[in-house]
């Protein structure tokens, strides 16, 4: 019995170093290749299955905020970082880059929660102080660590989005100003992500979105065709997204340009067919 075991441990160990060694080597895989999407979500499964929670939320972050659409709704993406017991796990045990990540997630939970019990006409100057100082800190945080992780750039971006929303949500006489600050904000770290992974869509996906609400405040007629550049070159290297379909007919229609409109309008149509045909 105690050579069965002997022999147990050691079939155990070996195993263990051999998916350690894979780990690591896709690790070195996606240092070099960090839009190889396939591999990124192999390793949020691995890092699971080792236990390393902060590395597998790592992953799965890049995936949701820099990924493609399909990528982004998997079990490995947006699933995965939204689970408050991975938040938790990645929070405790994490980085300060985590500490980054994690508080844009749970900015996000905040402002849904509030929204979906049916609070945020009582709570939202509380909630927009309570999101406000979560990225002030959030900064500090990012700063501190002074890395160059687009992820951390993203997560940066998220909270100046969720700080938007929810001075939507307060209103007030001094709301767009405070709008326009943090608009230009998510504006500027979303841009660093792209300069840093220029082939991720996530970054072009998010400044679409970015450039229509500033183009909306501002009132420049201008801006609507940045707002436009940004969401073809996200479908550019994310072709499958029909959200992003849907979010140019949209942009076309606000910037007035009425045949462009049309154009989308029945690629959307023809898209919602296709899906139903099914």
């Amino acid at each position: 019995m105690r050579a069965i075991a002997l022999v147990l441990l050691l079939l155990g160990a070996m195993t263990s170093a051999a998916c350690g060694a894979d780990v690591a080597a896709l690790e070195q895989h996606v240092q070099r290749n960090p839009c190889d999407y396939v591999a990124r979500r192999d390793l949020v499964v691995l890092h699971v299955e080792s236990g390393n929670i902060p590395a597998a939320y790592h992953h799965a972050a890049w995936l949701t905020w820099l990924g493609p659409r399909e990528y982004v709704e998997s079990p490995e993406g947006a699933v995965f970082i939204r689970s408050r017991g991975n938040r938790d796990r990645a929070r405790r045990d994490g980085g300060k880059s985590l500490a980054t990540i994690t508080t844009a997630v749970d900015a996000e939970h905040m402002l849904l929660d509030t929204c979906l019990n049916g609070a945020i006409a009582q709570q939202a100057t509380r909630l927009r102080r309570d999101i406000a100082e979560m990225a002030e800190r959030a900064v500090a945080t990012a700063a501190e660590a002074r890395g160059n992780d687009p992820v951390v750039r993203m997560a940066l971006a998220q909270l100046a989005m969720t700080l938007d929303d929810a001075l939507v949500f307060e209103g007030g006489l001094s709301a767009k100003r405070s709008r326009l600050r943090a608009l230009r904000a998510a504006a500027s770290r979303a841009e660093a992500a792209a300069a840093i992974v220029p082939k991720a869509p996530g970054p072009r996906r998010l400044l679409a979105v970015i450039r229509s609400r500033l183009a909306e405040l501002d009132g420049v007629p201008d801006l609507w065709d940045l707002a436009i550049a940004e969401a073809e070159a996200a479908r550019a290297l994310d072709p499958e997204d029909a959200h992003l379909a849907e979010l140019l007919w949209t942009l076309h229609l606000r910037a007035g340009h009425w045949e462009e409109a049309r154009i989308w309008q029945e690629r959307v149509k023809a898209a919602v067919g296709a899906s139903q045909g099914k």
